[in-house]
């Protein structure tokens, strides 16, 4: 019997069969982990239905019947590991904040750092052989939900002034940043501090065109209008 890859599908294909039931949804989760499991320690070429079936101990059809095709594990791992960093990166304040730029630079290593720690999490999002157009499109969207938070930390942190479509702009910083972390894991297997550099000089120069040098600190206690 041959064995299935997981490679990229084209677009139209089959969506992912979400389950409604407990144990269903439990064995949802397990494969994701199996999964999980497979991409911290194969390379992308060497997994499979097959593959994460031996290591869930299920059946492939039993995975086939919520992934119809196998690319889509990776599309439920990307939604997995964006939730993840929602709920962790986005959610963390820095301390003692003194310019935008110091800001700015602090959000993204912090990204850097989980990215580091989570290697299947850098091959399904950040252009590793996991990576697809369609988990590219959840990436974008998720980009949004991150510009927004930094946008209201910005505007919590700072006497903003108005600044047309601030929100696109940020969003337009994270694409640069992940462009310049995408090369660097292609170079090297994983984000380094000299990538990290090169791509905080880039957010900070592109940045400088729509945000001015000085951004006023808020006075404590004090609200955005």
């Amino acid at each position: 019997m041959s064995d299935t890859r997981l490679t990229p599908q084209p677009s139209g294909r089959p969506e992912i069969r979400r389950p409604a039931q407990k144990r269903s949804k439990a064995r949802f989760e397990a494969i994701l982990d199996g999964a999980e499991r497979l991409l911290d320690k194969l390379p992308t070429a060497a997994l499979s239905i097959h593959a994460i079936a031996a290591e869930v101990g299920i059946s492939p059809p039993s995975i086939y019947h919520f992934f119809p095709e196998p690319q889509l594990v990776f599309s439920a791992l990307a939604e997995r590991y964006l939730r993840r960093f929602e709920q962790t990166v986005l959610t963390e304040v820095p301390e003692n904040v003194e310019s935008w730029q110091d800001l700015q630079t602090r959000q993204f290593r912090a990204a850097q750092q989980w990215f580091n720690a989570h290697p299947a999490a850098r091959q399904v999002l950040l252009g590793g052989p996991a990576w697809s157009p369609d988990i590219g499109i959840q990436d974008h969207d998720s980009n949004y939900v991150t510009a927004q938070r930094s946008l209201e930390l910005m505007d919590a942190l700072f006497v903003m002034p108005e600044v047309p479509d601030l929100r696109d702009r940020l969003v337009e910083v994270i694409v640069i940043s992940d462009a310049i972390w995408s090369l660097s894991i292609h170079r090297h297997g994983f984000i380094t501090d000299a990538m990290e550099e090169q791509a905080r000089r880039a957010r900070i120069a592109y940045s400088r065109t729509f945000l001015p040098e000085y951004l006023p600190l808020r006075a404590a206690g004090t609200k955005p209008a």
